[in-house]
């Protein structure tokens, strides 16, 4: 007998396509879409009443466990499969969905804020913030929505744990790309990531230093690691994106149909026949084929160093709010000539109250 639920992803080739291509012969799937700015502004507890399985990112994970809208995946799933999709899943995909002492998605989509460019007209793209200053021609920042805060914490959110930022590094980051926008393309200011890549596919810009990156765009663009704040820095100069796989408490009672299904899914064979369709796996297999890479036009070999390393947001009940206010600061300080020390101690100072309340 098979067996039916009912799923939700996001409304691009990269977050539909691999779901609707991918069958069982037990389970199906109905999988609506929503915009990729659905993951921000739609609380997941108005859709786990209507679905069984929710594509989500890991920064509303907080907001999501204190609204009951999604289980432990230990509630699910069988301690040898978690165990196996945690040793194949691409770092830090795996850790960024644990939280107080569960699992609440299994990684899907692994991406991070990289360096875009067309390589028939940049050959040699910025390996730092100094050479994005250098080029010739003016580049495009991706600004909109939350993506000017989620730059700021991929050049220096405190990867310890401590505080939000490095202060010094927030600091020389905002300096820097201050100086960056004021000779950027600005009427692109209002694109998201694939908006961003879509303006070069079509040749209106050459380079974005910093955004998510989307291997889909592989016939036209190419990438390198996102560029270095520091000359001593290493690739990991950008924030984790990607989605998970959640179960909602609607799907309690079908938890054999989803077990069966996502075993399908996150087969090693599936995930990289997926690829060729236009996924983008969080699993290790996918980064690591030189097939799939060679097929994407090398989006796998240049940024999977940059994954690696990628800063992973805070996850707690209101984060999503404070991750929209810094946003909307950082665009304003782009744009003014305020302190910009004074202006990260606000921001940390204003984090701390959210944070503890």
């Amino acid at each position: 007998m098979t067996v039916a639920l009912r799923g939700l992803t996001w409304d691009h080739p990269r977050g539909y396509r691999p779901l609707e291509v991918f069958s069982h012969p037990d389970v199906v799937v109905e999988w609506d879409r929503q915009p990729l700015s659905g993951f921000e502004s739609t609380p997941l507890v108005e859709l786990a009443d209507r679905y069984d399985l929710l594509v989500i990112d890991h920064p509303g994970l907080g907001a999501a466990i204190e609204a009951g809208a999604v289980l432990p995946v230990e509630d699910v799933f069988a301690p040898d499969d978690l165990a196996l999709w945690e040793s194949r899943a691409v770092p830090p995909t795996w850790s960024s969905y644990q939280l107080e002492g569960h699992g609440w998605a299994l990684p899907l989509d692994a991406a991070t804020q990289t360096c875009v460019y067309r390589a028939d007209r940049l050959p040699t793209p910025p390996k730092s913030w100094s050479d994005v200053l250098q080029l010739s021609e003016p580049v495009v920042l991706c600004v909109a929505g939350p993506h000017a805060g989620l730059m700021l914490l991929g050049l220096a959110g405190d990867r310890a744990g401590e505080t939000l930022l490095d202060r010094q590094r927030a600091v020389a980051a905002l300096e820097l790309l201050r100086a960056v926008w004021r000779r950027s393309d600005q009427t692109a200011a209002g694109l998201d990531p694939i908006g961003v890549h879509e303006l070069l596919v079509a040749g209106e810009a050459d380079c974005c230093p910093l955004v998510y990156s989307y291997a889909y765009y592989g016939q036209t663009l190419s990438w390198s690691a996102a560029p270095r704040l520091f000359d001593a820095d290493g690739p990991g100069n950008g924030t984790l994106g990607g989605t998970g796989l959640a179960v909602t408490p609607r799907a309690y009672s079908k938890v054999l149909a989803v077990t069966k299904y996502v075993r399908g899914l996150l087969d090693v064979k599936t995930q990289v026949e997926l690829a060729a369709v236009g996924g983008q796996s969080a699993t290790a297999a996918v980064w690591e084929s030189p097939d799939v890479d060679q097929a994407w036009n090398g989006h796998y070999s240049a940024t999977l160093e940059t994954v690696r390393a990628s800063y992973v947001r805070p996850r707690f009940d209101g984060w999503i709010g404070f991750q929209d206010e810094l946003a909307e600061r950082v665009r304003e300080l782009l744009g003014n000539d305020d302190d910009l020390g004074a202006a990260v101690d606000r921001i940390e100072d204003d984090f701390k109250k959210v944070r503890h309340g």
